[in-house]
């Protein structure tokens, strides 16, 4: 059994009037909306570290200094 046939068959024996086709539409279309939520995260958090690196100043050449062990 699949991890999508397991929850299938939770929600039938949930609401026993759903046929399998309909919980399989329930269970893709939550799976989309999922998707598409976290695509949507995704896509902000790498706008916002886009925004980040754009403001970011530039790093100096200049070499940093290190203390000199005896």
């Amino acid at each position: 059994m699949t991890k999508p046939d397991g929850k299938v068959e939770q929600l039938l024996a949930k609401h026993p009037s759903l046929t399998k086709q309909e919980a399989l539409k329930i269970v893709a279309e939550k799976n989309e909306r999922k998707r598409k939520k976290r695509e949507g995260k995704t896509e902000k958090i790498e706008s916002d570290r886009r925004a980040y690196e754009a403001r970011r100043p530039e790093p100096k050449d200049a070499p940093i200094e290190t203390s000199q062990q005896e």
